[in-house]
């Protein structure tokens, strides 16, 4: 994946353009992820894609043109997810990680919430709240939700 961005220097307040540049990015997707975590017990909702497959954060890939908010929040919708009592600063509280098995830079939103309600759809075939001593995600995700729960 390339981006390309151009330098921006600021002197006494005022900003001046510098060269533009490109780089080649070490992956080639970016998704927009949503760490659901659930006040009275800080279980984290989990989503199954496939029978023989283990268990994912909700959320998906970024389209062009789109904030990472925008698409955690369409992804939401898609996968039949509706936030209740949902607090308002989970923007503020945003983990990065590289998950090498797909090539994917993931934006990882953590939301803390009273529950949630969800709605069947062709995305996933189960939604479940995950116990933080279980482990039924993708190999080495349970390490990596945690440490952004810190």
């Amino acid at each position: 994946m390339k981006a390309e961005y151009q330098d921006i220097f600021v002197l006494k307040g005022k900003g001046i353009a510098g060269d533009h540049k490109s780089i080649t990015l070490p992956f080639t997707h970016v998704s927009s992820r949503a760490i659901i975590l659930r006040k009275k017990d800080g279980a984290i909702l989990g989503a199954l894609h496939h029978p023989d497959g283990n268990y994912a954060l909700p959320g998906g890939a970024i389209d062009d043109g789109e904030s990472a908010e925008d698409a955690l929040q369409r992804e939401l919708e898609e996968e039949g997810i509706r936030l209740i009592g949902s607090d308002e600063e989970w923007r503020e509280r945003l983990g990065v990680d590289y998950y090498v098995g797909y090539n994917e830079l993931c934006l990882w939103y953590v939301f803390i919430v009273d529950d949630v309600e969800t709605q069947e759809n062709k995305e996933l075939l189960n939604i479940k709240w995950i116990q933080q001593n279980d482990d039924l995600w993708y190999p080495y995700v349970r390490e990596k939700i945690l440490l952004n729960l810190l």
